[in-house]
């Protein structure tokens, strides 16, 4: 059976990251790099289990508990690992945390290692490990065939043996069988298909009776059939393996070739430290899922007080820091709910057998009983998990710590990307939450302290965020009560979150209505850089295939959150799969409907945009949770509508409910101390040329708002005009990684992100001002009414999103929603249609709590 699950600590993630960054999206070689780079993390978070009897389980009676658990872990493939893990590795000091004060990260190692190391490292084998007759696990199926490959000491490990042929086609069953075969880790674009995969080749030892005509025949519909799924046969004859006239370096890739023969030469104890960043934490990834998915099997474990769990570590340490990972979120959801609705997890008595050669610092088994042959032979075990990382499947046959009845967890030689075999969201009945928060006499929400914690815990692990911002707490509770919310947050108040988190916490599937397609795009876009890739969007922006193949991937629950709009929710193929995802085999429902921008209810949905009315009856009726009976929980967010819209929200999405007066959740404060508004004079010149002036001194407008006579004068404002003194601190300041101001003197406008807002696409608008604004680094967005895509508008999208270029010239199109934490100033060039939308606008910038400025 495979699976995926992966972690990466904030170390790694960062290198990954930044390589990411700067690659040039128009430049081929770095696309075939980054593709390179994805297709390795695809295969080291896929892995395969042998159970010891047939996997079974009842999808649809899955533990509800065991579900979010299960959606936590594969939030991302690769995801962001448990914050425990940060902190060992902290204290282990290989890691050092960042000051930052919003959000919790360990981005600094304490010995550098480049991104080629950690490249080559994802490229699994194990070093040095040699393979006679004797512990090859494969099954040659001549003397000739283990000849041809003995003759490739590391390759043993990367070859398959004998695959099922029915895997790559299913044209040819009976039991047919490959007589090697190697998948690249690699992803290579299939223009015929429009997507990327992955690449393979079939090699076949061919004795003398392939010479026969009857043999060439199938020989040759067996090559084709297996081209048709993009598998190239190599066929080796008897001489050309006697004579060792195979020059596989150049049949498997030279540049593949030469990374798994270096680290098949590696010093292991040389690079062991790099091997435990990278690898303990996917490890711990894959003995977390193991143990999830071996109790959802056999819930017989359940019902025991207490488990012996034994684990094998063939090569890097984790059973016990997975199993502590596991216990955490299982706790930590138990203090969420009412005491007779807890999960009762039996306790488990850890033992591991350890490999020694392996452990770089004995702190990484916690405190669990590491014991050794002896003791393995006793088989006083309720649960055997035997792990190795580096040692792909049906490879190496070990001649110890052997038992039947063990659950083997091996990587996989490719990853199972036919629908329904992925990674998938396990969906059950809806958790009973109690109140996270209660509000006071004065209209404010304050925490819960019984749940405290515990909800601290799941934004620090999942979203890295320290804390709560205002509001969004009280909206969560709602939405974790299946009660109905609609909640009022200001630009950068974290609506996103706000539905996210409740989505992660309730085991089914979310759907998103949003109501411009840079806006879904732009919250897939931070997910995903949030290393969260459970998520995708549909919008006509991708082509026709793509957005079939993103649905069925919903269908199947291989993404959690689908971003529509409200026209394609109406579209009647789209509702048939809606409403007919709980029928799947696999027991999917929905557990959340977002209405994002909800405020468009209102003042759309009467106007141009008809389809933004009755958003809440169709919601109800196309998205159903797992029981019948119920309905599905509704969370509209939006930042700026007024008490008649909000009224009015409230009728069109027909919020029924004992308690609907409390159902808008709202901030009395929603001041931002970090933006300062300034007032640009055009008198005596044009708008542009007033634009670039000001443009132009952008660095030392930051460097006078960065300093101690600003702050001070800041903090006097504020004390005239607000009672509430806390919300200003020195957090607004921009530092240096030291905590020192930082001096933007050498700076100038190219070295900032900002946006400059036009009321129009053309010449006095949008096209006027992106060619003559004195910019060296700048791109353009506009709405486009036609279902085309526009290329370059989504290139200019994509490069000023990820920081390729610094400046955007756009129509409040793209102002609505869009998170790109480092804007530091926002242009309004023109009237702005309403004061909503001067506000959403000007939101855009300091988005990451520092300071920044909207000029009007």
């Amino acid at each position: 059976m495979q699976f995926q699950a992966g972690y990466l600590i904030d170390a790694i993630a960062k290198i990954i990251s930044t390589f990411r960054k700067e690659q040039d999206p128009s430049n081929t070689q770095t696309i075939n790099r980054a593709s390179q780079l994805n297709g390795l993390l695809q295969h080291v978070t896929t892995f395969n289990v042998q159970f010891p009897e047939n996997y079974e389980p009842d999808y649809q009676n899955l533990p509800s508990v065991l579900c979010v658990a299960n959606n936590i872990l594969v939030r991302g493939l690769p995801t962001k690992s448990p914050v425990f893990l940060e902190e060992l590795f902290e204290e282990l000091e290989y890691v050092k945390r960042d000051n930052n004060s919003f959000e919790l990260n360990f981005p600094n190692l304490t010995k550098d290692i480049s991104f080629d190391t950690v490249f080559e490292l994802l490229h699994l084998i194990e070093p040095g490990l040699g393979i006679n007759r004797d512990h090859y696990a494969g099954n040659p199926g001549s003397n000739l065939e283990w000849e041809f490959l003995r003759k490739h000491p590391f390759l043993i490990q990367i070859l398959e043996s004998q695959r099922d042929f029915s895997t790559i086609n299913q044209k040819l069953k009976g039991g047919r069988t490959v007589d090697f075969s190697f998948t690249s880790p690699y992803l290579h674009w299939n223009e015929h298909e429009g997507c990327f995969q992955n690449k393979s080749r079939i090699f076949e030892v061919d004795g003398p009776h392939h010479t026969l005509s009857e043999y060439r025949f199938y020989d040759k519909y067996r090559d084709a059939v297996a081209e048709e799924e993009n598998f190239s046969t190599l066929r080796f004859s008897q001489n050309e393996i006697r004579d060792d006239n195979t020059d596989f370096e150049q049949l498997v890739g030279r540049k593949i070739y030469k990374i798994f023969s270096k680290n098949f030469e590696r010093n292991r104890d040389q690079f062991l430290h790099e091997y435990t960043l990278i690898f303990v934490p996917l490890a711990v990834a894959r003995i977390q899922k193991t143990i999830i998915e071996a109790l959802l099997a056999d819930p017989s474990l359940l019902d025991k007080s207490s488990i012996k769990l034994w684990i094998v570590e063939r090569d890097v340490p984790c059973g016990a820091i997975a199993l502590r990972a596991f216990q955490e979120v299982v706790a930590n959801l138990n203090d969420l709910l009412e005491d007779h609705e807890k999960f009762s997890l039996p306790q488990f008595e850890l033992t591991v057998f350890p490999n020694s050669d392996w452990v770089m610092d004995k702190r990484l088994h916690l405190s669990a009983e590491k014991r050794g042959r002896d003791y393995f032979a006793t088989g006083g075990f309720d649960l055997l998990i035997d792990h190795s990382i580096f040692r792909r499947e049906n490879i190496y046959q070990e001649n110890d710590f052997l038992d039947e009845r063990a659950i083997k967890v091996r990587s996989a030689h490719f990853t199972d990307t036919s629908w329904g075999q992925k990674r998938r969201v396990y969906c059950s009945g809806l958790l009973p939450y109690k109140s996270v928060v209660r509000k006071l006499e004065n209209g404010r929400y304050q925490a819960e302290e019984r749940t405290e914690d515990a909800m601290n815990y799941f934004v620090r692990n999942i979203f890295r965020k320290k804390e709560y911002r205002p509001g969004q707490l009280a909206i969560i509770s709602r939405a974790l009560q299946k009660k109905p919310v609609i909640g009022l947050l200001p630009t950068g108040g974290g609506k996103s979150l706000a539905f996210q988190l409740p989505a992660f916490l309730q085991p089914g599937l979310c759907l998103i209505i949003d109501p411009i397609k840079s806006l879904m795009e732009d919250q897939v876009r931070v997910l995903k850089d949030s290393w969260i890739d459970c998520c995708d969007f549909i919008n006509s922006n991708i082509g026709r295939i793509e957005k079939n193949k993103r649905l069925v991937e919903f269908r199947y629950g291989e993404s959690m959150f689908l971003f529509v709009s409200p026209e394609r929710f109406v579209m009647r193929d789209f509702r048939q799969t809606t409403s007919t995802i709980n029928s799947s085999e696999f027991g999917l429902a929905f557990s959340f409907c977002v209405i994002d921008e909800v405020h468009c209810v209102s003042e759309w949905g009467h106007d141009f945009r008809s389809t933004y009315l009755m958003l809440g009856k169709n919601a109800q009726e196309y998205t159903q949770p797992k029981d019948p009976k119920s309905k599905v929980a509704l969370i509209g967010l939006t930042a700026t509508a007024s008490f008649d819209v909000l009224a009015d929200v409230e009728r069109e999405l027909q919020i029924q409910h004992e308690d609907v007066a409390s159902a808008i959740v709202e901030i009395e404060n929603t001041i931002r101390p970090e933006l300062f508004f300034r007032v640009i004079d055009v008198t005596g010149k044009s708008r542009i040329d007033a634009l670039n002036m000001d443009f132009e001194r952008l660095g030392a407008n930051l460097n006078k708002l960065n300093n101690e006579e600003l702050r001070e004068k800041s903090i006097a404002h504020h004390r005239e005009t607000f009672t509430d003194l806390d919300i200003i601190s020195d957090d607004i300041l921009i530092t240096d990684d030291d905590a020192n101001l930082k001096d933007f003197k050498a700076y100038d406008q190219n070295d900032f992100s900002a946006i400059v807002f036009c009321p129009v696409k053309g010449k006095n608008g949008v096209d006027g001002v992106f060619e003559n604004l004195n910019s060296t680094t700048k791109g353009y967005f506009y709405a486009d009414d036609s279902h085309n895509i526009n290329q370059e508008v989504q290139r200019h999208f994509l490069n000023f999103t990820t920081g390729r270029t610094q400046h955007m010239v756009c129509t409040k199109a793209f102002g609505m929603g869009i998170d790109k934490k480092d804007i530091r100033s926002t242009y309004h060039y023109g009237y702005s249609s309403s004061l909503e939308s001067l506000v959403q606008e000007a939101g855009r910038a300091g988005r990451d709590k520092k300071i920044a400025e909207s000029n009007i």
